[in-house]
């Protein structure tokens, strides 16, 4: 299972393993827990948390409406 979290520092979104205890933020490297990091949303693979992260970083009004 994968999480994806928003970094404390730049709020950038990225993605964790839901095992891992820390994790360098890819954008501003800063190394955070996982438990001070705010947990987004989950994912039950790779394909899955990609396509979660790309709705999030997509404007509200570009996204597509069912």
């Amino acid at each position: 299972m994968y999480l994806i979290i928003a970094c404390p520092r730049c709020g950038n979104y990225s993605v964790v393993r839901d095992t891992a205890k820390t994790h360098q933020c890819p954008y501003c490297g800063y190394v955070m827990r996982i438990e001070e990091a705010s947990i987004i949303a989950r994912a039950k693979n790779g394909k899955e948390a990609r396509e979660l992260i790309l709705k999030l970083k997509t404007p509200r009004e570009l996204r597509k409406r069912p």
